[in-house]
């Protein structure tokens, strides 16, 4: 016989029914009392909290009754032209609205942007010798105030002596083969002009070589002429190389005979400061090896970082003002280059301006320092006369852009405008478009007039 399986059936708990009931119950409880207060709340205009507070003037701070833009939704009405009323003056001075006179003054649009002072590339030099050496004597400290030609430090090089050496030499010879000439053309009837073709050939060699040196000694900065040696005798011509650059200040107080001819000094090559200088006595040095840095302080250059988003506005002449970090003084100047690339590390365009710098020495108080850090504010439209009004004037009511002007008591009218250059807290209005001057518009609280505006459209479904 076959016995019937018998299946379990889960028991039900009216327990776990019960809760699970009233868990919804409280939900739609709930929703229904949200949906109940945002009906009401739109139906007054979230004015409900006004009862209390209808005496005095509001205090948001308070914690009690509405902001005031709620209030003036409340208690104001906007008519087919767009014109805000007030159903009483005690309503009007619950918003906190204001108006002010409209100005007319300069007005000028800047682009705020960060910058860094630095040298001119044209007007600093780092300076090293061109041939290896040993430092004989330095002359300038870091600091100092130099003129162009100024010794900075001589070195003593074997080199030196080496081509000055090669110089009398080559001068030596070009005389001799000069001599040969002058004989032999003079007795040239009784010489074969093979001769007279080889002694000229000779010449020229030796004149060549004797140029030759003279420029090897030009190259390392001496300013030697092959003029200035040949009317003299050997002994004046070994004494005025020796000493050849050296400032004959620098020459007097030492003896002739313990000069050596491997001296040679560094130049500066313009007037300037010295900004950097790695040298002592007695150090060997490489040839090409930076030993000092002179700088021309008198011009600086404001290196300026524009916005890719602002790079159309920018040309050169346009005005800059530029104020280092820590500082009180502006320092003005324009732009004179602006680069051809965008940097990819920064993205920004990079601009130059040049300023006239007053520092005198490099210690003083005043006067731009390179690598100073600030900001600059670069002029990119201007106008002579202009009709301004606050900042906070201007709304933008979804299609346009107004002020609110007084029109009749406790009421304003939205005039659409068209906003010019923006300086500080103030926006010029190139144009009213109803033609009609401004004279009185809303300042402070205008945006209230705005959101009233706004509410009527999204009750007329327009919005």
């Amino acid at each position: 016989m076959h016995q019937r399986s018998r299946v379990s059936r889960p028991r039900v708990s009216w327990a776990n029914v019960a809760a699970s009931a009233a868990s919804w119950a409280l939900s739609i409880f709930t929703t229904a009392c949200l949906v109940a207060v945002g009906w009401f709340g739109h139906a007054t205009h979230w004015s409900f909290g006004l009862g209390g507070h209808s005496g005095g003037h509001h205090d948001p701070a308070a914690g009690h009754g509405a902001p005031p833009d709620a209030e003036a939704a409340g208690s104001a009405a906007t008519t087919a032209d767009g014109t805000v009323q007030f159903r009483s003056q005690e309503a009007l001075d619950r918003t906190g609205i204001e108006v002010q006179s409209v100005e007319q003054r300069p007005m000028v649009s800047e682009l705020v942007v960060n910058g860094v002072v630095a040298y001119d590339e044209r007007r600093i030099a780092q300076l090293s010798t061109r041939v290896p050496g040993s430092i004989w004597r330095v002359e300038k400290r870091l600091g100092d105030h130099v003129h162009r030609g100024d010794v900075l430090l001589v070195i003593d090089s074997q080199d030196v002596g080496q081509l000055k050496a090669e110089f009398l030499n080559a001068l030596v010879v070009h005389e001799s083969r000069r001599e040969q000439l002058t004989i032999l053309e003079e007795v040239k009837s009784a010489v074969m002009g093979r001769q007279l073709r080889e002694a000229r050939a000779a010449l020229r060699e030796a004149r060549n070589h004797l140029v030759n040196s003279e420029q090897s000694l030009v190259n390392l900065g001496f300013d030697i002429s092959i003029a200035d040696f040949e009317q003299l005798d050997d002994d004046a011509r070994a004494a005025k190389i020796r000493t050849l650059g050296l400032p004959p200040t620098f020459t007097a107080a030492l003896p002739g005979d313990r000069l050596t001819s491997n001296l040679l000094p560094l130049y500066s090559p313009f007037d300037g400061i010295v900004v950097g200088r790695e040298a002592v006595i007695g150090e060997v040095i490489e040839a090409a090896k930076p030993i000092f840095e002179v700088a021309d302080v008198s011009t600086m250059l404001l290196v300026l970082n524009v916005s890719k988003e602002d790079a159309g506005k920018v040309a050169i002449g346009q005005r800059v003002k530029f104020r280092p970090d820590g500082s009180s003084e502006e320092y003005a100047s324009t732009i004179t280059w602006i680069s051809t690339e965008v940097n990819e590390e920064t993205r920004t365009l990079q601009v130059r301006a040049e300023v006239q710098n007053d520092a005198e020495p490099l210690a003083a108080t005043r006067g731009l320092r390179a690598n100073t850090y600030g900001a600059g504010r670069i002029e990119v439209d201007r106008r002579g006369t202009a009709v301004v009004v606050p900042r906070q004037s201007v709304q933008w009511d979804g299609s346009r852009w107004v002020v609110f002007v007084p029109s009749g008591e406790a009421a304003f009218m939205a005039r659409p405008v068209q906003p010019g250059v923006q300086e500080g807290d103030f926006v010029e209005i190139i144009d009213a478009a109803d033609g009609q001057p401004l004279t009185h518009v809303v300042a402070a609280g205008s945006h209230v007039l705005k959101s009233q505006i706004l509410l009527e459209r999204m009750e007329r479904g327009e919005l």
